[in-house]
């Protein structure tokens, strides 16, 4: 009887490691069921690190390969990366950019932390890899910089509304507005108080209004812009302390936009509320 047993267990647990497979079960799930049907403590999962060395364990020899040859494909592309052309630079970091974002799109609905999470690798991968092709091809200026933000930011915000990922989202609408930020301090040298409240308020109130426009629509999306907004409206105090544009009125003027922006949303709190809930 005992060597029956024996079997059905087994049995029951190869099942659930197929559910585990599939998907068909979350995986803390599936080791709680293995954990009541394995008696050996040494055999059960040992958490996220014991599930990682088992499923390198039952790896095959294919599988083995395959990821030694991406690792050493990898290593050679980033030891000889200052050694090809242009064209080649470019054209791979737009393509290991692309196969980041792409893998992100098809696992999303499998596992959206895992999606977010390669989505951002590859944002963050095409940050860093265009900041050195800048610096190893001598495109130190400003405007090489502004370039790449913007390049940045467009693939940001362009992925985050793709994935609903709305931290990529906002932080590509970050990269914006440092661009922007440079692009003014280069070619306006000694703007007045009311050149730089212009330069950003007009943005905030459009940015506003697109909240409300798409909320409907794409809700997570209209909760960026609604934040984004709100750090419009407070960028001429930043820009003015970034570059010494009459800072002593400084303290009163982010308490006389604090006063204004609390008196608003508290006054049209319902409406707000329901673009970012």
């Amino acid at each position: 009887m005992a060597s029956g047993d024996d079997e059905k267990r087994k049995a029951i647990v190869l099942e659930i490691e197929a559910w585990r497979r599939s998907k068909l079960l979350p995986e803390h799930y599936c080791d709680f069921l293995i954990n009541l049907y394995l008696d050996d403590l040494n055999e059960r999962p040992k958490g996220m690190v014991g599930n990682a060395v088992r499923k390198i364990g039952q790896a095959s020899g294919k599988h083995w390969l395959l990821t030694f040859g991406i690792f050493t494909l990898i290593c050679i592309v980033v030891l000889h990366f200052s050694a090809f052309p242009l064209a080649l630079q470019i054209g791979l970091t737009g393509v290991v950019t692309a196969a980041f974002i792409g893998f992100a799109g098809k696992i999303q609905e499998l596992s959206p932390t895992r999606s977010m999470m390669l989505a951002g690798t590859g944002c963050f991968f095409l940050l860093g890899t265009g900041y050195s092709i800048c610096q190893l091809h001598g495109w130190t200026s400003p405007l090489g910089y502004i370039l790449l933000l913007v390049v940045c930011a467009v693939v940001w915000i362009v992925s985050g509304i793709a994935l609903n990922a709305f931290i990529l989202h906002g932080l590509g609408w970050i990269l914006a507005i440092a661009a922007y930020t440079k692009l003014l301090a280069d070619h306006v040298a000694h703007p007045t108080w009311l050149e730089v409240q212009i330069f950003w308020l007009p943005a905030a109130l459009l940015f506003g209004w697109l909240s409300w426009f798409v909320h409907n629509r794409y809700q997570s999306s209209g909760a960026v812009l609604f934040a984004v907004a709100l750090v419009l409206w407070f960028m001429p105090e930043v820009y003015s302390a970034l570059y010494g544009i009459n800072k002593d009125w400084l303290q009163i003027e982010l308490l006389c936009k604090v006063v204004i922006v609390g008196a608003g949303m508290f006054r049209l709190r319902k409406q707000w509320m329901e673009w970012v809930a």
